[in-house]
């Protein structure tokens, strides 16, 4: 008899569990990939995982049966649960994400023990790492932070959309890459975004935005250098920024696989005054739009980017860009654009952009049949449609359409 099935059959004898507690066991165990289909390396980071997700789901069963355990239980392999609906870019995480563990470095019956989350201490702070999700743009990933010296209880929420709901944020400074990238990114305005559980924890989710990432899987090297808060009682501080700012190092490699079921790509090409969608990128949590956006140029001189760096430097820094990537950004000067994403029924999805032409908006747990996208080239027309959005709650399509440069429907499949 496997040691799962030892562990089983105790539970079932000292325990009344519930159905549903069977159907999300067996909801775990189907969706372990099969070890011998995959790389040794991966295959025995998954068996720890696997290993993991049982535990955690037999650890379920105990609370259910007996509440007075469900207090003595950390939060780590249910932070999406207890975070998803609160925080930006919400959905159902909670039975899509993978859950992170550690081996131990012990075995029980030849098997290898391994205990949820990937744990890093530093500066009095414990940084869990503990569930992932990829949709091959994004990385999103939970943590817990424990604070030694606690005051967390005093940190503010901010408006995730313009619906009033409101989250926590943690600051987050570091670096991060993935496998196999030679260069690291630095983390601006990387967040991670949730709920104080109490005065020394705090659970939440970092999202990091990839580049056109077609692996089946990877790992991101997550590097992180400070951590810091809020603090609302410090409001009249000279400056509010980041009341508390721990450093630190905190160091972290996380395998994930990319979810090619649920996210797809969409090829538009419609084209209409200079301006042209090109693609459209939709997952279950996010809508990724890719607009050509025309521009006029213009030569940048060498003399001008040496006066530029004298000015910024006093001519003995590095102004962070060379020459020639100073010039490919002077000089180009893009006509103004905002894309706009709606459902089928008019609903906004609340977007930013993220780069000249690329706009990414969150899905916040809508069920989406087709998007209507538009694209505006005028700053007028633009909030005009805004304007009417607040008073109605919902985008007037026919006047949208009618005010856009150019506009696309794309039928999500």
């Amino acid at each position: 008899m496997s040691q799962l099935e030892n562990m089983m059959d105790k539970i079932r004898g000292d325990q009344e569990v519930p159905d549903q507690v069977w159907k999300k066991l067996d909801y775990v165990l189907g969706d372990l990939p099969d070890c011998e289909d995959v790389p040794k390396a991966s295959g025995r980071v998954r068996k720890y995982a696997a290993a993991a997700a049982v535990a955690l789901t037999a650890g379920t069963t105990l609370c259910i049966s007996n509440p007075a355990l469900a207090a003595k239980l950390p939060f780590i392999g249910k932070i999406f649960e207890e975070v998803e609906d609160s925080i930006p870019f919400s959905g159902n995480y909670s039975e899509k994400a993978g859950i992170l563990a550690e081996a131990t470095g012990e075995e029980q019956e030849g098997n290898p023990v391994a205990a949820p989350g990937i744990v890093k201490s530093d500066a009095g702070i414990e940084v869990t790492a503990s569930e992932v999700y990829c949709d091959g743009l994004s990385v999103f990933l939970t943590a817990q932070v424990e604070v030694e010296q606690g005051g967390l209880e005093n940190m503010p929420e901010h408006y995730i959309d313009d619906s009033r709901a409101t989250a926590g944020m943690m600051y987050l400074r570091g670096e991060w890459n993935l496998s196999g990238e030679g260069e690291a990114h630095s983390l601006m305005n990387d967040n991670l975004e949730g709920k104080v559980i109490d005065d020394h924890t705090f659970v939440g989710m970092l999202k990091l935005n990839l580049e056109d990432y077609e692996q089946a899987e990877g790992e991101l090297s997550l590097r992180l250098s400070s951590i810091g808060w809020d603090d609302v009682t410090m409001a009249d501080a000279e400056d509010i920024s980041e009341s508390y700012r721990i450093d630190g190092r905190w160091d972290f490699d996380i395998p994930f696989s990319v979810d090619t079921e649920s996210a797809k790509e969409y090829a538009v090409n419609v084209s209409g005054n200079g301006y042209t969608i090109e693609k459209v990128f939709v997952s279950p949590y996010q809508v990724v739009s890719y607009v050509d956006v025309p521009f006029t140029e213009r030569e940048v001189t060498r003399e001008e980017y040496d006066a530029l760096t004298e000015e910024k430097t006093g001519g003995e820094g590095d102004l962070g860009l060379s020459y020639e990537e100073y010039a490919e950004q002077a000089g180009k000067t893009y006509q103004f654009w905002n894309t706009v994403i709606c459902s089928q029924d008019g609903e906004l999805l609340f977007s930013n952009p993220a780069e000249t032409g690329k706009s990414v908006a969150a899905v916040d747990g809508k069920e989406l049949s087709k998007l209507h996208i538009f694209v505006f080239d005028d700053m007028d027309a633009d909030l005009e449609i805004e304007k009417s959005r607040l008073d109605t709650g919902v985008v007037d399509m026919q006047k949208a359409a009618e005010k856009a440069a150019v506009t696309a429907e794309v039928i999500v499949e």
